[in-house]
């Protein structure tokens, strides 16, 4: 395996996939110069990037001597997960104590993935280099954030509001709002875990209430989520900061938020109003 190193992280690859490494290094840098200026978080002390041609290969490599050993012995607990997620997933940030490691599939992964939840989410983007950059910014904004445990919605929904930053769009399709607005239950977000074993859609669903709401805060309380990375600690404190914030009650945040999010873009509902603040 051949490696580089760009901003202390460490890009790792077979040196057939060269040219994906050096795209990656390339993003890495603009992406972390991005995610310290909007989230004020930094890269952690060990992160590593992996070109990952393998659900196995990746967990294998990536762990430190003691993980592998624990991977090893906990093998039937975890595989099917892994199995099963691998067809739809392009990319994966694994936390092993202090280290943080990234996968990413190259191109000729990225083609043979299955799409279906993606298309329900993304805007159409055809050129495999942009992909390659938008893995990479999703993926270290969830390396730069692991520290804080947050939920998998506030994770899902920060690595997206980055990759908008960086490409100065919007990388979520705009309809994907009439999902936010008609899934039902209104119910507290799923973790991964939960996640995993989900269709499409609610797995769509979850992600983009995500995206949603970091957009719907960033617009109507610039500064509060940086803010609160850096005072409040881990995600449970912040979820609740949110509800504060936001002047929701805890036990109906959930319940609420959809059409208050989906009011301020855009798609006001009989009696619904923005309420943003």
């Amino acid at each position: 395996m051949k490696s580089k190193t760009i901003n202390g992280v460490r890009v790792i690859f077979d040196s057939r996939e060269q040219a994906t490494a050096d795209l990656i290094a390339d993003s890495a840098a603009q992406a972390l110069h991005l995610i310290q200026e909007s989230w004020g978080l930094r890269s952690p002390e060990d992160c590593r990037i992996y070109v990952m041609t393998s659900w196995w290969g990746f967990f294998f490599q990536s762990a430190p001597w003691l993980w592998k050993i624990m991977l090893s012995l906990t093998f039937p607990f975890w595989y099917s997960r892994a199995r099963r997620t691998w067809p739809y997933s392009a990319a994966w940030t694994q936390r092993y104590g202090r280290r943080v490691a990234i996968g990413i599939k190259p191109p000729s992964l990225l083609e043979i993935s299955d799409k279906s939840i993606g298309l329900l989410m993304f805007e159409e983007e055809k050129d495999p280099r942009e992909k390659i950059r938008h893995l990479t910014c999703h993926e270290l904004t969830h390396a730069c954030s692991a520290h804080l445990k947050l939920p998998a919605w506030l994770n899902e929904g920060l690595a997206a509001v980055t990759v908008d930053r960086l490409f100065e769009k919007r990388t979520i399709r705009s309809d994907t709002l009439e999902l936010l607005r008609s899934y039902t239950p209104k119910e507290r977000p799923l973790t991964y875990r939960e996640l995993s074993r989900q269709g499409g859609k609610a797995i769509a669903y979850q992600a983009v209430r995500g995206y949603w709401l970091v957009q719907y805060l960033e617009d109507c309380h610039p500064g509060f989520l940086k803010g609160n990375f850096s005072s409040t600690g881990e995600g449970q404190a912040i979820e609740e900061a949110v509800a504060r914030e936001l002047g929701i009650e805890p036990d109906r945040f959930w319940s609420e938020i959809d059409d208050r999010i989906s009011a301020h873009f855009g798609l006001e509902q009989p009696g619904a109003g923005d309420g943003g603040g």
